[in-house]
């Protein structure tokens, strides 16, 4: 008897501790004025951001605290709206936090974390987004749009609106789709895949990783792509078509233009070069050990 007493006195101890836990996590919920054009400023160290646009001149927050999380900062001050995930100072910097942000439809948004994910939709201003560990997908609009990440994935999806777009990821994958206008494009590792519905022109590097490139190439467009031991592959027609000039020292070099590759004499390597139609544009690729594949039909 003292035996079924003592175990339920420790399950009862132990859903208490459960509901105590439970208790720290919490929600937080603030709406702020702001202006339609103005900055929208986010800070969040682990968890997630979800921002969206629309059409109110208000900023509105709702958040997902863990129970390490102290407090979200949140201040409107001259067109720019500051929010900021706080954590004690002794945390050992894990507190998650999960917001949810809506934010005016024209605002320029910049997000930064560490290990959070970021997700941005509807938003039709500048966006800067940032993360260390986290993946970042977002909605591209008509106006500029910078993406970095480490270790994350990079999924961009836009509608053909020309902007200038620039990417950078360590080891993280990076897919663009229905880009438009100017892109730039780096990683070390990860795999560049890349579909612009116009480009003016286009920059990829990378160290190991892939670089895949379909493009509708302007009248005078330039695209200029170089890998060390990645393959890099371009499917480009172009308005009154490009001059291209390939090389690798020692990968393949295949083209759908019936072109043989050139092969040095004295010294490894091979290089391809010629123009399609009026070669309006340019075209420069350039590997060390990656194959090459390039094609003017889409």
């Amino acid at each position: 008897m003292r035996i079924a007493c003592r175990m339920t006195m420790a399950v009862l101890v132990l859903g208490a501790s459960a509901v105590g836990v439970a208790s720290e996590e919490r929600t937080f919920d603030k709406t702020v004025a702001a202006q339609p054009h103005g900055v929208v400023d986010i800070s969040n160290v682990a968890g997630e951001v979800q921002v969206s646009g629309w059409d109110a001149h208000e900023v509105s927050i709702h958040g997902e605290l863990g129970a390490q999380v102290e407090r979200v900062d949140v201040l409107s001050d001259g067109g720019r709206t500051t929010i900021k995930v706080v954590l004690p100072n002794h945390t050992n910097g894990h507190g998650e936090a999960e917001l949810r942000i809506q934010v005016p439809r024209d605002s320029e948004v910049d997000v930064s974390a560490v290990s959070a994910d970021i997700k941005v939709n509807g938003v039709q201003g500048v966006e800067r987004l940032n993360s260390v560990s986290g993946d970042v997908t977002g909605e591209l609009g008509a106006a500029d749009a910078e993406v970095k990440t480490v270790s994350g994935e990079i999924r961009l999806k836009g509608h053909g609106a020309a902007a200038r777009l620039h990417v950078n990821s360590v080891s993280g994958d990076v897919r663009i789709e229905h880009g438009a206008g100017d892109f730039e494009g780096t990683t070390v590792s990860g795999t560049l895949g890349v579909t612009l519905d116009s480009a003016r022109s286009i920059r990829a590097r990378t160290t190991s990783g892939d670089v895949r490139l379909e493009a509708k190439l302007a009248r005078g467009a330039t695209v200029e792509a170089t890998s060390v031991s990645g393959d890099v592959s371009l499917r480009g027609s172009a308005e009154d078509g490009y001059s291209y000039e390939v090389s690798s020292f020692s990968g393949d070099i295949s083209n759908c233009f019936d072109v043989q590759a050139e092969h040095g004499k004295y010294m490894p390597g091979s290089r391809l070069q010629g123009s399609r139609g009026q070669g309006a544009g340019q075209v420069h690729i350039k590997t060390m050990s990656g194959a090459v594949q390039i094609c003017d039909r889409n």
